[in-house]
Parts: C-alpha cells; structure tokens; sequence
C-alpha cells in the first residue's frame, strides 16, 4: 500500500476549536475545500472538540498542503495554527481497517455518550447505509445553485470542482459528497466488520504509531489507572508488579510515547529506573 496516511491534530489542552454548531460547519465545509485543492481523497474523518483526524490517501506533499491549509481555515476559531501535527503512513490492510476504526471511535473514547454512527461530525454513518437514506439527494439545494457571494461566504474559496455537492439545510456541504464511502466499505466487506473495529479498545498501537502524545500534566493516581490499563491491552496482566525486568521497560516506553511524562514519574509507577529511561529514549 502506498500514500495512505493517518493524519491528526495534537489535542489542544486549555482550548477548543469548536466552540459551537456553526463552529463544527465551518470546520466540516473546509474539509472538501481543501481535499479537492490538493488531489487528496477523504476514506474517514472525525472533528472533535480540540482536535481533529482524517484517514486520507494522496502524495505526501499534497497530504501535508492538505492539513496545514485545513489548520489556516480554522485559525480564527482556536489557536489550531500552533497545533502540533501527526502524520503517519498507512502501510498495510489491516492496519488501515484499525487506523479507521480508530478515528471513528473517538467520541466513544472521549466519554460522549453516543454512539459513532450518531456523531454528526464524523463520516461514520457514511458506510454501509440503507440506499433509501440516500434517494432524493438530486433535488436537494447544491453548491452550484448559490451566488458569488454565497458561495465566498460559505466556501471562502472559489471553485467549481465542489459545484455538484449537495448541501443541508444548514448550508453544510453533505459528506457522502468528497468522502471515499464506496472504498472503505469495499475494504471491510460488511458493516460487521466495520463495527467490529470501531468497537476494538485496543486501540494502543495506533495511538503510538500515529504519534499522538499528550502534553498535558497527569498525576500519579492518573496515569496509574492507564499504566493498568496498558498493562491489560498489552501484557495482559494486572499491574507492572506482574511483569518480567524487560516487559517493564516496554510498559515504561509506551507509557512515555502516550503520555510525553516525566521520567521519574514513569519510573515510580512502572518500578523502572529511570537514568535507563533516559539512555534509551
């Protein structure tokens, strides 16, 4: 597999971008705008409230062009414009499947009680859907149909490549327009497969091949909740206590590579010592 990518915005810790409804619409409008500026094809996506991800395949160059112009269009929400950058590439099937139910799960790992498929600002309850949701999109208002100055308005761009998208009554461009619906549903076969990925919690090994590190300050309690946890994902045990010298260090890794905590934190809680911490990093 080639020029398949994994790309997100690190979590802004005392901001949001989007502070509204017509926040999350500017935001879902500029997605389109910037895909088809730069050739690159939208699989999935999700905006959350302090970051964003998108599953995208194109050239790297263009993928890049793609997020840094998305980050310029957002700026005037939120301080996005500073907003570190994970951009990882796809290399295989299965990891692809993994990375996009990774992205579509967020609101579920984020706590909301909703389900993806409910989510508005995601392209989840694109796949695999009953074809009468769908019938009647011909005669709904397009992006074509507006004026100059509508189109500035919503678009702040002018071009006629998005001219064929429908739009909602909220003048949101529909997603079923620029997201590659039909290649994501090919690469699971069945909305079984789907849900199966997007309901996966182990979700560990993308966090740390995507690159998304979490600057924010954890106390000890804190992150002894998630050391546990990744013990369990991982290891498949209770605590670090249970784990052989090597595997500590292995949990002390992920749990620096995740968290971005100090040394001596990590190693208090993972019974590591944390001058090797150091040296190995």
């Amino acid at each position: 597999m080639e020029n398949y990518w994994h790309i997100c915005t690190e979590g802004l810790v005392k901001k949001v971008i989007f502070k509204s409804r017509e926040d999350y619409i500017v935001g879902m409008n500029a997605i389109p705008v910037c895909a088809q500026r730069f050739n690159v094809t939208v699989l999935a996506f999700c905006l959350m409230d302090n970051h964003v991800h998108f599953i995208v395949q194109g050239a790297e160059t263009n993928c890049r062009k793609f997020i840094i112009s998305y980050k310029r269009k957002l700026g005037k929400l939120a301080g996005i414009r500073g907003a570190d950058v994970c951009m990882k590439p796809i290399e295989d099937t299965e990891y692809l499947k993994r990375a996009i139910g990774y992205v579509l799960r967020n609101p579920l790992s984020a706590g909301l009680k909703i389900l993806p498929i409910h989510y508005e600002w995601s392209s989840a309850s694109l796949y695999f859907r009953n074809p009468a949701s769908v019938m009647g999109f011909d005669r709904l208002r397009t992006v074509g149909a507006l004026s100059y100055r509508e189109k500035r308005s919503l678009l702040h761009a002018q071009t006629k490549e998005l001219d064929y998208c429908t739009l909602t009554p909220e003048s949101m461009i529909r997603p079923e327009c620029y997201v590659a619906v039909r290649t994501v549903e090919e690469l699971f076969h069945s909305p079984a497969r789907l849900m199966y990925f997007i309901s996966s919690k182990e979700n560990m090994e993308v966090e740390i091949r995507s690159g998304i590190l979490h600057k924010a300050h954890y106390t000890d309690d804190e992150l002894t909740i998630s050391v546990s946890n990744i013990c369990q994902e991982v290891f498949h045990r209770d605590s670090p206590e249970q784990l052989s010298i090597e595997d500590r260090y292995r949990l002390a890794d992920l749990v620096r590579k995740r968290y971005g905590s100090p040394f001596k934190q990590i190693a208090r809680l993972t019974g590591t010592d944390p001058e090797i911490l150091r040296r190995a990093r």
